[in-house]
């Protein structure tokens, strides 16, 4: 044991980065490698397939504007299966009928028919290729390909123009929302137009685009590129917009719609087709745009090229105009010498976060110690350390059993509720600053309520979404007194129960997310009718206009209109459709049925999420509330499994928590192996978090038998008991107790900082419990306790073990060569509250 803060390590939060530098990294083009060029290396990646397959196996280009990308795949005996496309030998015969770019991408050349011929290692495939039309002029679409090219180059992205406020005075809509304005913009607004007629290929958005005059953004895309090509011919043929009849987007398709690869087969090329009203098909690879979910793994170049720089599995989001498509790929490289351990498996948990784990070739932790195991079941369960009696027994403890006895028992105690109340009042906002003390009161009592009675998560939720009456007599009702407006209601029941986050829709269409401003108001419309007044005065009115109650009643009218169709809005379903209501039903009835069904995958996905994170400190999807394809969750078998289990098991919050604490993979040992070092995301071992702030000040108050006093509420009152953050405690504020502003868990701050530091080594309240007269220590003094059983005594109190031998030591000589007592063994106390072992969750 080390008796000082070395080992406790606390980083000031980075300085916000200037905007220069993040629109410099916003816009500067990725650097790629592709795939190897050498002979011999692309022949070490082709290896030795059992078949060679090309998609699509025939191809029938029509028009001049046609085109098709060509993916190859090899398939080996070992059943895995590799991305050939970009090292395999391709070959056009006849050569005049069919232009051969690079990446396997055809292009037309005249009326004819060709075949391209693909040799891997002397295997051989042949694509036939059909083309016609050519005869014809084929102009380009604006809403189709301008407004696609742009999407490719960025142009309309939020760091450049595509900003509400736009950027030197040239402003598009948000990656494309609304091409009847860009339309407007490009070529008839007075200053910011940036295309000419009279001499297209003077336009600013070519010249500016391909780099060949002075661009902040740097060059978008080349100009023999197809999005090049797009603009160039857009502009020659006099800027011309679509007709009304154009028919819409009906779909994409990527192909490979998924892909687990190997080592060393580290690229896949993908290929996009799009679907009209019409049911015409056109491929849009090189119009759409592609972005890894994580970067560090995988990036992904403008051609739909993924190239893998480690082993991992990143979503790879496809966006060709507002359709948007994420394609999972996964890449391995196996470990020399990696054998799986085979750890033995409690329950369904095990069984998929090891099969992830195995996949990744990572070995999970041992099991964690007893003396580990029983701390953090206690703090994660209850969200209090356990009594140095509670320690011992559980120590004590010979039946194989005894870790799920504890499970079982910890779900059952009153301080479970209070916890898990605290939880749900956070994200909640239940704060007197918006609905007076006793509304914070009321709702903590309500929450609490409810799980001591362990009421299904669905009921609850149902009587928080139709809630009605007075606020104070039914405290649910302060749901919609914390949000009022239909719009901030969507996206806090969204984000709360659904994990999804919409607000970005507002606007504009989600620019990440299949969420478009329709889903937003028609989220919405659920909420248009909700009215708020004032408690009705009985006698004279409250001195001073004091604030009362509020009543949260269903009005008969009222509707939400679309900002920018102006179209009102019928409830939707998110994620499903518009919602038929009858006339002078509820709408929130219906929604709050609809919301936590169990054939509503996004009810059951969320709140087992948000358990797992409070339980595993990391959220499956993470972070929790923020449910969308470009960000994937870790374990999509593990999520799905959660899900269906809570919902079986009518969403019993009990039972997710004990399903989750009792799997192996729970109590694994946070001490990493050689092999699971790095992994900060599968679960391979314990998370090790700082306590948050009611956590660590109830641990310091138990550890030194000195409760703190909350001013205007009982003596005993514990810090998880609190009704809201107004206290005003600086401890708390110190180590990021939330001010329940945001319906989101990233509110609690959970990063160490200076403040925490200094609370910690000569703050009040730690100063005043370890000194106190009649703390702990005092009475262990007063009572002539031998210095070995005081040791074991505060060791428990504080770890929930004996001293090791080393720390025995050191402690007692410590205490030996002081002449005053009392403050040696206050250095000791101090010493344990400044411990990494004592501040963080492992």
């Amino acid at each position: 044991m080390q008796l000082d803060l070395a080992r406790t390590r606390f980083t000031l939060s980075a300085c916000a980065r200037g905007f220069g530098l993040a629109f410099a990294l916003a816009t500067a083009a990725p650097v790629f490698a592709a795939p190897p060029v050498e002979a011999e290396e692309r022949k070490a990646v082709i290896g030795q397939p059992a078949t060679v397959e090309a998609f699509p196996q025939t191809v029938a280009l029509n028009g001049v504007r046609d085109a098709r990308q060509l993916v190859v795949s090899g398939k080996y005996g070992d059943g895995s299966v590799r991305d050939l496309t970009g090292v395999v030998e391709l070959k056009v015969e006849p050569a005049d009928v069919v232009e051969l770019q690079e990446g396997g991408y055809l292009r037309p050349k005249k009326n004819g028919s060709a075949t391209v011929t693909v040799n891997a290692s002397g295997k051989e495939v042949r694509v036939a290729v059909t083309v016609t039309g050519m005869e014809k002029a084929v102009p380009v679409s604006f809403r189709r390909d301008v407004i696609a090219a742009m999407n490719v180059g960025g142009c309309n992205m939020g760091a450049c123009h595509g900003t509400p406020s736009g950027k030197n005075g040239f402003k598009l809509s948000l990656r494309g929302f609304d091409p009847a304005a860009d339309f407007l913009q490009l070529t008839r607004e007075q200053f910011g137009r940036r295309t000419g007629k009279h001499d297209p290929e003077q336009s600013l958005l070519l010249l500016k685009g391909v780099g060949r005059v002075p661009h902040e953004g740097g060059q978008r895309f080349g100009a023999t590129s197809v999005p090049g090509e797009v603009v160039t011919a857009w502009l020659a043929e006099g800027l011309k917009d679509d007709a009304p009849t154009l028919p819409a987007v009906k779909k994409i398709e990527v192909t490979p719609p998924a892909r687990l690869l190997k080592a060393p087969s580290k690229w896949q090329q993908l290929g996009v087709v799009v679907t009209f009203a019409d049911d015409s098909k056109r491929d849009v690879t090189r119009l759409t745009n592609f972005s890894s979910s994580d970067p560090s793994i995988a990036d992904v170049t403008p051609t739909g090229m993924v190239e893998f720089k480690r082993s991992g599995e990143v979503a790879i989001l496809c966006r060709y105009l507002e359709e948007l498509v994420a394609v999972r790929i996964t890449y391995l490289e196996p470990r020399d010498g990696f054998v799986w351990p085979n750890p033995p498996e409690t329950n369904f948990v095990d069984t998929h976060t090891f099969a992830k784990l195995k996949q990744m070739s990572i070995a999970p932790s041992e099991l964690s110690e007893e003396h580990e195991f029983v701390r953090r079941a206690y703090l994660d369960c209850i969200g209090r350390m356990p009594t140095t009696d509670e320690a011992k027994a559980f120590l004590a403890d010979k039946d194989a059993k005894k870790r799920d006895k504890l499970i079982d028992a910890l779900v059952d105690t009153p301080e479970f509720a209070d916890f898990w109340a605290l939880k749900w009042a956070d994200v909640l906002r239940s704060s007197r600053k918006t609905i007076q003390v006793k509304g914070s009161y009321g709702m903590q009592a309500w929450l609490r309520g409810h799980f001591l009675k362990n009421t299904p998560m669905d009921k609850i939720v149902q009587e928080v979404i139709t809630a009605n009456g007075n606020s104070y007599s039914n405290p649910p009702a302060n749901y919609y007194r914390i949000a009022k407006d239909p719009t901030a209601l969507a996206e806090t029941t969204a984000q709360l129960f659904l994990g999804v986050r919409m607000q970005c829709a507002k606007c504009h269409n989600h620019p990440f997310e299949r969420w478009s401003q329709d889903d937003y108001y028609g989220m919405a419309a659920w909420f248009a009718r909700v009215r708020t007044k004032p408690e009705p005065t009985i006698g004279a009115k409250p001195p001073g206009g004091a604030v009362t109650a509020e009543v949260i009643f269903t009005a008969r009218d009222g509707e939400v209109n679309q900002p920018r169709t102006g179209k009102q809005m019928k409830p939707r379903y998110i994620g499903t459709g518009d919602a038929d209501v009858k006339p002078g039903e509820d709408r929130r009835a219906v929604l709050a049925v609809w919301l936590t069904s169990s054939e509503n995958a996004f009810f059951g996905k969320s709140v087992a999420n948000r358990v797992w994170f409070h339980l595993m400190g990391k959220g499956i999807v993470d972070p929790v509330d923020d449910f969308r394809d470009s960000n994937p969750s870790c374990n999509d078998e593990l999520l799905d499994a959660l899900a269906k289990d809570f919902a079986k098991n009518k969403f019993d919050m009990k039972v997710l928590v004990k399903t989750i604490m009792k799997s192996r993979t729970y109590q694994l040992s946070a001490q990493p192996n050689d092999s699971n070092r790095d992994d900060g995301k599968y679960f391979s071992h314990a998370v090790t978090k700082l306590l948050t702030a009611e956590q660590l000040l109830d641990a310091i108050c138990d550890f030194t038998a000195m409760p703190e006093k909350f001013a205007g509420l009982p003596a005993g009152t514990r810090a998880i008991q609190l009704p809201d953050g107004e206290v005003n405690h600086p401890f708390l504020k110190a180590f990021g107790q939330p001010a329940r502003e945001l319906a989101c868990e990233c509110e609690r701050e959970s990063d160490g900082n200076l403040a925490q530091a200094l609370q910690l080594i000569n703050g009040p309240t730690v100063n005043e419990k370890v000194r106190g007269a009649n703390n702990r220590l005092g009475k262990l003094l007063a009572a002539k306790t031998k210095d070995d059983e005081i040791l074991s005594e505060l060791y428990f109190a504080a770890l929930g073990r004996a001293p090791f031998a080393d720390e025995k030591q050191i402690a007692l000589d410590h205490v030996a060569k002081r002449d005053d007592k009392r403050k040696a063994w206050e250095d000791l106390v101090w010493a344990l509250v400044n411990t990494r072992e004592f501040l963080f969750r492992h």
